[in-house]
């Protein structure tokens, strides 16, 4: 596991979260920090967010992607398309960028929809964490640094648990009229300070705060996101309204544990 210290860029110009990593220099208060103010830019205009498909490579290349398992399985039981979006005018709910050893790609030039195409619909990454049994608990553990580990319920009744290491799709999403970013803020931050605003992604029309992604209590709250100025993904590259300091690495653990019980297959009024 990567042990090195992490950087963090924290959104601050909408108030601050209690967050335990963040060094005592910074005060937790209500209101925006001094000096760090997003009032006086232009008013968010989101009318064009959609791009639509620009070139029969990219027909061609969306007709593709949109049979991958991978991205049928992570869209389910959502309702989503493909397109072109515009990364500037996006609403981020997420406060912080972490940045440790992880590597950034080299970013291709505006329009390079093949080269655009592999960072935004990348393959599927295996997860890589370490594992323990403790045999006296029957507590399986999981331990890895990549925060988004997680374990999911597999169709599959040979395999019913699957571990996951988070979607690699470029991903968007339209909630009560706002458009957002959904999933892959890292790469949006790459695009953004190389100068490339026009992205393949995948576009989900979310129906809820759930189908939209936004339900971690460190995210920004609803009050926030639909106010008249919201935290937008372009702000990460704004000195003026950020927090930057380190933080120790954080490993994130799982627990599976295996519970073995029986009970009669017969009612206790049918038995003989």
């Amino acid at each position: 596991m990567n042990l090195s210290s992490v950087h963090v860029r924290e959104l601050a110009a909408w108030g601050l979260d209690v967050y335990e990593y963040r060094p005592y220099s910074f005060d937790l208060r209500n209101g925006p920090l001094p000096g760090r103010n997003p009032t006086r830019r232009p008013p968010l205009q989101q009318s064009n967010v959609l791009l639509g498909k620009d070139s029969p490579v990219l027909r061609d290349a969306f007709l593709a992607q949109a049979e991958r398992p991978d991205l049928l399985d992570e869209m389910k039981g959502l309702t989503w398309s493909l397109g072109v979006v515009d990364l500037r005018p996006l609403v981020a709910f997420q406060r912080r960028l972490f940045f440790s050893s992880m590597y950034l790609p080299p970013i291709p030039a505006t329009k390079d929809w093949p080269s655009l195409l592999a960072l935004t619909f990348a393959p599927a990454q295996p997860p890589k964490y370490d594992i323990s049994h403790d045999h006296a608990s029957q507590v399986l553990l999981l331990r890895s640094n990549n925060p988004n580990l997680h374990v999911r319920i597999a169709g599959d009744v040979n395999s019913p648990l699957r571990i996951h290491a988070g979607s690699p799709f470029f991903e968007v999403a339209c909630f009560r009229d706002r458009w957002f970013l959904r999933d892959g803020y890292h790469r949006a931050f790459a695009f953004l300070r190389a100068g490339i605003f026009e992205i393949p992604a995948v576009i989900v029309q979310a129906k809820t705060i759930e189908e939209l992604g936004a339900t971690k209590p460190w995210f920004f709250s609803e009050e926030v996101l639909f106010s008249a100025d919201p935290p937008r993904v372009l702000d990460f590259l704004d000195d003026n309204l950020i927090l930057e300091y380190d933080r120790p690495p954080l490993i994130k653990t799982l627990r599976i544990t295996m519970d073995e019980t029986f009970t009669s297959a017969v009612p206790r009024g049918e038995q003989s």
